[in-house]
């Protein structure tokens, strides 16, 4: 018997009788017990305690029998081992931004608590989660260097980012000079994150969709190639997930990344179409489809278990992160749905809505 986690089979692309499924944000303000966690502690004293953020990382998988569990931290954390203040109010603030090249120069590279608080849960919930029959995987992640790099320059609110092209522009080197600093960074991070036990760690370009090709060319697929190809070392999977990039599908898959996970904006024919057999596919359910009266997100659910669930090692998840008054019934009644789905029993692909 296989007992190894259905993610982990999924990533390898073995025969599965169903898709493993996550959630990204998987753990946070949705959740009334996350909530109340929330309210005894900041955002940074839950990510800066393993107890609390163990805690926090375990409920979505204690709560909804998720297949896995991704630890609970952010992808600015391993900026302030560049001497960067963040924090978040709620939303993230760097209080010593980048606003010309000679900043780049004052980053400092030291040891900081996210390389032993981060690995640390990693490990207590694969104690946790590695028994048993049906053991979960334990995923850990990072941002991509390029979207670090957004946010250490744009001075915020972080929406459209346009200084950041225009800094890289203007300032090539420097841009490079960063770059490779937060490549540097990002490989770290993430070997930690290996090192403490991670079945798969994901990479989080969560602003590259805003790049056209060339310019994602430049700024962005060398530094995550070097990232991946780095930790694939180990035979680590990496995930790549790319907000808005039904533009760069190919793009992205010369990265290396073992599986992409796609956004809720990108048309599963015409990604099925576009990228290659042994790449493993994760997503792309609309996160507002969770918003929808039962009837209609079953059915859309359905619709993206039909369209990709063929493909060998399919992971369903959504398409960006879970939003935050999204209700709880309707989480668990995803997860339900895509572990009683089979193919044999299913209805016929629906028109994707």
């Amino acid at each position: 018997m296989n007992n190894r986690p259905l993610l982990v089979q999924a990533l390898n692309r073995e025969p599965l009788t169903r898709p493993p499924v996550w959630l990204m944000r998987q753990a946070g303000r949705y959740q009334a017990s996350y909530r109340a966690i929330k309210s005894r502690h900041s955002f940074l004293e839950i990510c800066r305690s393993a107890d609390i953020a163990y805690e926090v990382s375990m409920l979505p998988v204690t709560e909804f029998d998720m297949d896995a569990a991704i630890v609970f931290a952010d992808i600015l954390l391993p900026l302030e081992g560049l001497g960067v203040t963040i924090d978040f109010a709620p939303g993230p603030h760097i209080a010593n931004p980048i606003k010309k090249p000679e900043d780049i120069e004052n980053l400092v590279v030291s040891e900081y608590d996210a390389y032993s608080i981060v690995p640390k849960v990693i490990s207590r919930l694969k104690d946790t989660l590695a028994c048993g029959e049906s053991p979960k995987a334990v995923l850990g992640f990072a941002g991509a260097p390029w979207t670090l790099a957004c946010y250490l320059i744009e001075h915020g609110p972080y929406k459209g980012f346009q200084g950041v092209p225009v800094f890289a522009e203007q300032h090539p080197q420097a841009m490079q000079t960063l770059l490779d600093q937060l490549t540097t960074t990002t490989i770290g991070y993430l070997a930690a994150q290996i090192a403490g036990g991670a079945d798969a760690v994901q990479i989080f370009d969560t602003w590259g969709g805003l790049l056209d090709e060339e310019s994602y060319r430049r700024f962005s697929l060398p530094y995550i190639t070097r990232v991946i190809n780095a930790v694939q070392t180990t035979d680590t999977p990496v995930i790549l997930y790319v907000n808005g990039s039904s533009h760069l599908l190919e793009t992205m898959e010369e990265s290396g990344a073992k599986c992409l996970s796609l956004d809720w904006r990108t048309d599963p024919s015409d990604a099925l179409a576009r990228l290659k057999s042994e790449t493993v596919i994760q997503g792309n359910l609309d996160p507002v489809s969770l918003f929808a009266p039962p009837a209609l997100r079953t059915q859309k659910v359905r619709s993206m278990l039909e369209n990709f669930s063929a493909r060998p090692g399919y992971i369903a998840n959504l398409g960006h992160g879970i939003l935050q008054e999204t209700p709880e019934s309707a989480v668990l009644d995803l997860i339900n749905q895509v572990k009683s789905y089979s193919p044999d029993i299913a209805c016929k692909p629906v028109v994707r809505l």
